[in-house]
């Protein structure tokens, strides 16, 4: 296993490209240490890796929070006596004008506590333990938006493009301890789980109903999103971390990865999409909207 001896960490590890990450690490014989701010999230992941086989533990991490950080890394150590690999995968999103939006301020503060603070706060944290030890390995969780993005995006490619130009002063500054640091993004990547989101927001009993009607849309939808025809998925992302976190990456630092199916080798992506996805996508939104009314009526 490619990963066999080596302790990581995957914070926002409770869901989407998180989870997938935490899952292949545990797969190629990582010991696993997987932070998110939800432990129903938390839970589900590591019953996940633990139906596998895999090892892994968990531990509730808010990383804007400095202090969580902290306690996420001697947590880690603590439990399995060092550690090789921080992912550094949190992130949220926040979408409006830069200039015009009213909560502008607030959007742009909490983004950037979460994507660029949190990840430095774990590099901080993370290096003196991986000094400890001769060298490890960090891998940064950027995305495509940090070189094309969209109307409404520029606050949240900011903290993109900071991840990715971090990354390569930091491989610089790491690269005497034999730390090296990389970075991956992901173009469009299939996390969505709606199934999740209309029980909580309109009950159990609905989720039948949509798996047959529409259950296999978002999937199909997502294969027009980029030049080859598939569906990128979070285990995709995955096994390019685990090639930064192993060791056959040993003379690699300071690159960035781009995982997104051939979307930015072109001058524009197209999405076009087949006639009758765009009818079956007209029918699932009249139907979220006649939900929404019957709930609030």
């Amino acid at each position: 296993m490619r990963l066999e001896g080596k302790v990581a960490i995957v914070t926002g590890g409770g869901r989407g490209i998180g989870r997938g990450i935490a899952k292949v690490f545990a797969k190629e014989g990582a010991k696993v240490v997987i932070a998110s701010r939800t432990v129903e999230q938390l839970d589900r992941t590591l019953k996940e890796i633990e139906s596998m086989g895999g090892i892994a533990s968990s531990i509730v991490t808010d990383v804007s929070q400095s202090s969580d950080v902290k306690k996420m890394v001697d947590f880690t150590v603590e439990k399995y006596g060092k550690l090789d690999v921080l992912v550094n995968n949190a992130g949220i999103g926040w979408f409006g004008y830069a200039i015009e939006d009213e909560k502008m301020e607030e959007g742009y503060d909490r983004l950037m506590a979460t994507n660029l603070k949190g990840l430095f706060m774990g590099i901080h944290y993370a290096v003196p333990e991986m000094k400890k030890i001769g060298g490890g390995s960090i891998i940064n969780i950027a995305s495509v938006h940090a070189w094309n993005s969209w109307n409404r995006g520029s606050v949240y490619a900011a903290s993109k493009g900071g991840i990715v130009a971090g990354t390569r002063a930091l491989a610089v500054e790491l690269a005497p301890y034999m730390i090296r640091i990389n970075s991956i993004s992901p173009g469009s990547i299939f996390v969505r789980e709606p199934e999740e989101m209309i029980a909580k927001r309109f009950g159990k009993e609905y989720v039948e109903e949509y798996k047959q009607k529409f259950g296999d849309l978002p999937y199909e939808r997502q294969k027009h999103a980029q030049p080859l025809p598939i569906a990128g998925t979070p285990e995709d992302i995955g096994y390019c971390a685990v090639y930064l976190a192993s060791d056959e990456s040993r003379f690699v630092t300071g690159i960035n990865i781009t995982v997104d199916g051939g979307a930015t080798a072109k001058l524009a992506v197209s999405t076009e999409v087949p006639p009758e996805l765009k009818q079956r996508e007209q029918e699932m939104h009249q139907w979220f909207e006649q939900l929404r009314k019957k709930h609030e009526s």
